[in-house]
Formats: C-alpha cells, sequence, structure tokens
C-alpha cells in the first residue's frame, strides 16, 4: 500500500510538472513558434533528430497503478527477444526528411533440467542396491538456444501542420537479416550398453543417414530480406524539440530463406561387429531456398529528440 501511494504521488508530481511546462511553453513561443531564447518548437531546415522506442515507456506508464510486479522500462521485443530501435532523420526542409531506422533483436538462453545418472543407477542395481532418489536428479542436460536479427530502413518523409500536432507520411526501402540455433548438451554419454541413455524431454531424436540420433544442434536457415513501404503518422510536439508520435506501415518483403542444418549422435551398429557412436549432420527437407513475396504491416511508437 506504501508503495502504491508512493507511486501514486510521483505519477501526479510529474503530470503537474508536465501541464505546467506545456503551459509555459504556450505562454513563451510566438506566433512563429519561437520563445525568447530562440528555440523553436518544432523542427527546421538542417536539424537532426534521434529518437528510441517509447513502447517500454508506455507499457511502464500504464503498469504505474497496478499492484502487480512492474519494473523498470527494458527494451524488450515479443517471445523473449531484446528489440531495440534507434531513428534517426534529418531535414532537408521544414517539412521534409530523409530518415533511418535500426533495429537489433537478440535472444540467448540457457536452460537446465536434471535427469538420472544412468551409469550409477546401474552400478548400485548390479551391486543389489536401491538407487537413491538423489541419483535420478544427480545430473544436468543444457538446452542452449540464441537468436539474431537486424533491420535497417532508409526512407523519405513529408510533413503537414502549423502546431504541435504534425502529420507525417512517405516511404521507405529496408534490408533485413534473421538467423539462430539451439543446441543440446547431455550428460549421460551414449555407449554400447547404453545406446538410449536418459535425457530430458525437450530433445528429440531423428534418423540421420539411416542412424537414429538424439540432435545435438539444429541451426535454422539465414533468413535475408529486402522490401519497399509506405507509412504514416502523427507527432505531438509537449516540449520545444521534443515530440511523440505513432505511425503505421504497409508494404511488401520479399524473403529468402537458406536451408537449416541439423546434427545429431547416435550408435552406428553397421561399424563393425560391436559398432561405434557417430555424429551425423543433414540439411534441412527440401533444397535451396524459399523465395516468397509478402504483405509487411508495421506500427511503431516513437520518442524523438530534435537539435
Amino acid at each position: 500500500m506504501m508503495i502504491m501511494k508512493r507511486k501514486m504521488f510521483l505519477f501526479g508530481l510529474c503530470l503537474c510538472i508536465g501541464f505546467s511546462a506545456m503551459a509555459q511553453a504556450d505562454d513563451d513561443f510566438s506566433a512563429a513558434f519561437a520563445n525568447k531564447r530562440g528555440v523553436y518548437l518544432l523542427p527546421q531546415a538542417g536539424d537532426f533528430a534521434l529518437g528510441i522506442d517509447a513502447t517500454p515507456l508506455l507499457r511502464y506508464m500504464g503498469n504505474f497503478f497496478s499492484s502487480s510486479f512492474n519494473p523498470a522500462p527494458l527494451f524488450n521485443g515479443v517471445d523473449g527477444v531484446n528489440v531495440q530501435t534507434i531513428y534517426g532523420k534529418y531535414f532537408l526542409e521544414d517539412n521534409r526528411a530523409i530518415r533511418a531506422r535500426l533495429s537489433i533483436g537478440m535472444s540467448n538462453y540457457a536452460d537446465k533440467y536434471a535427469v538420472p545418472d544412468d551409469e550409477a543407477i546401474a552400478d548400485a542395481i548390479l551391486a543389489g542396491e536401491t538407487p537413491g532418489a538423489d541419483l535420478y536428479t544427480k545430473l544436468t542436460d543444457i538446452q542452449r538456444g540464441s537468436y539474431t536479427g537486424v533491420e535497417l530502413g532508409v526512407g523519405y518523409e513529408f510533413r503537414r501542420g502549423n502546431g504541435r500536432v504534425q502529420g507525417f507520411y512517405g516511404g521507405e526501402v529496408f534490408l533485413g537479416y534473421e538467423g539462430g540455433k539451439t543446441k543440446y548438451e547431455y550428460a549421460n554419454g551414449i555407449t554400447e550398453d547404453n545406446k538410449t541413455p536418459s535425457r530430458f524431454n525437450y530433445s528429440y531424436t531423428e534418423v540421420i543417414n539411416g542412424i537414429s540420433c538424439r540432435v545435438t544442434e539444429d541451426k535454422a536457415g539465414k533468413t535475408i530480406y529486402a522490401g519497399l513501404g509506405a507509412f504514416a503518422g502523427v507527432e505531438y510536439f509537449f516540449a520545444p524539440q521534443m515530440s511523440i508520435g505513432g505511425e503505421f506501415g504497409l508494404g511488401f518483403r520479399f524473403t529468402s530463406n537458406g536451408q537449416s542444418t541439423m546434427t545429431g549422435e547416435g550408435w552406428d551398429s553397421s561399424i563393425g561387429s560391436t559398432g561405434d557412436l557417430t555424429t551425423q549432420s543433414q540439411k534441412g527437407t527440401g533444397w535451396g531456398y524459399d523465395m516468397r513475396l509478402d504483405t509487411y504491416p508495421s506500427g511503431r511508437i516513437t520518442l524523438m529528440f530534435h537539435f
């Protein structure tokens, strides 16, 4: 309850300061939208602008009155992928600008799972003992995953409006890359006496080159795409040279998906009389590349700083 009261007090204080600053700004600006210090409310020809994705900040403010856990804003995407987007503009004229954006998404994780110690359990049984419960959770298998995505967009922007609210529209070209892989590390080794050792349930078995293998690496094919899109949005200048805006876009994207690669290990009984442990690799089903043309909708909320 005390934390809730503090949040409400801080939020109210921020609102009061914000409304006061906006009111003062309205009083200070002349019809030409320049204050007494010569600072313009709106961007002018030759100005630069830098911005970030404002969604995490708005999410944090939206949960301000919630009693649930509300940590400081982090620039996270969906499905555990951290997505950070930076925007930049250069104003050729007061109402025209060239713009660029760079989005980088990254994800790395490691999940650990307790598995039985097959060798220790077998030794206990051979010795006529009852295996202890701890032997069934003694070892650890690990699943590691990684993802990287990068997208660069460059466009041309037109603007309309004479007050704090500015409308804008234009077009852009973009280029992107995506790739990722999952690795599996097993505590129980494959041997002649134990060809199918215990492992965690998230791993899986594939027949690779005629051998039943437990997968050690599943690498997705690299995705490269390029496209052309149009956008339109609104930007509100809540203070001199500072704005928050939102935009929607629609475009077409040409995508090329490379082949995936899978690697596994299994017992090859065709080698000699006893067989041997072998590592096998194969490319994903289908040969060549998957090329397609699809629509590419987008939506963004930005916080921009002009200088």
